[in-house]
């Protein structure tokens, strides 16, 4: 599956959004400033039936100080949104405060053929796979490499109007896309292991080092179990420590999950070490 066959109750990490103003904004060497200028109610209802003054933006001319209108390209989509849970909810306002001025960010969603999308799902950093489920029947690909930020503001009064949200991600989809992304931002995690583990294996039989191909690919499998027991602990351990901590949950039930996820990670570690030594 992809997704979940309802909306996340509250806005969240890797849900799907739609708006007129989501755009995919990208400055390039012809992005201009521009300066605000206003047509008058009775040229404005003569030109375009619209009786009252209205904006108009002009590259260049009559920029005055506080003024931050830019000329850019962007191009209409849906967006899938990045941001993590802790700053969505700060950036909304927590506690019945207000949405701050802080920028939530996404990145375009675009439409894919199924041979597109299955394509995908063996190694592309930048681009996600979203394919098409019982809940959805659209192909779809998250285009990491084409971030945009959004005011909260304008993102809090679209909830509020509704239909912002379009689709939440499934539980299983979303630590995907939080690999995927981590991948691509930062190259670290799982996804960027398994990567560089491919090489080392490659490299080990290249060189003659190891003759045994099989041990070689249980190795890197080992030390690739590490890295994910890894991003366990510091995900649904430290992570989830701090969100109960949040929620005011049970101290002993933090205590048992960060328990579990060391003695996976110590496991898979000592796991590797064996797997190493016989190389």
């Amino acid at each position: 599956m992809t997704y979940e066959p309802a909306l996340r109750q509250e806005l969240s990490f890797g849900d799907i959004c739609e708006a007129d103003f989501l755009y995919d904004v990208h400055v390039r060497e012809d992005a201009r400033a521009m300066g605000v200028e206003f047509a008058s109610a009775k040229f404005a209802t003569k030109r375009w039936n619209i009786d009252e003054e209205v904006p108009y933006y002009i590259p260049g001319i009559g920029i005055k100080a506080g003024q931050n209108y830019v000329l850019a390209h962007g191009v209409h989509q849906q967006a899938v949104l990045l941001s993590d849970d802790c700053l969505i909810a700060t950036a909304l306002g927590r506690d019945g405060a207000g949405p701050t001025n802080r920028r939530l960010l996404f990145a375009p969603v675009v439409e894919a053929t199924e041979d597109e999308v299955a394509e995908l799902a063996g190694g592309n950093f930048g681009r996600f796979p979203l394919p098409a489920d019982a809940h959805d029947a659209d192909d779809r690909i998250a285009d990491l490499r084409r971030c945009f930020m959004v005011d909260a503001r304008d993102v809090d009064a679209a909830l509020k109007a509704g239909g912002f949200q379009v689709r939440s991600l499934d539980d299983a989809t979303r630590d995907d896309l939080a690999i995927r992304w981590s991948a691509y931002a930062l190259r670290r995690g799982p996804f960027v292991a398994e990567d560089n583990l491919e090489k080392f294996v490659e490299y080990l039989l290249i060189t003659g080092r190891v003759d045994d191909e099989g041990a070689v690919i249980d190795a890197a499998r080992a030390l690739a179990d590490v890295v994910a027991a890894a991003w366990g602990y510091e995900g649904r351990g430290v992570e989830g420590a701090g969100t109960a901590a949040d929620d005011g949950r049970d101290p002993q039930e933090v205590i048992d999950r960060l328990v579990e996820e060391l003695e996976q990670l110590r496991a898979t570690a000592d796991a590797a070490l064996d797997a190493l030594r016989k190389l």
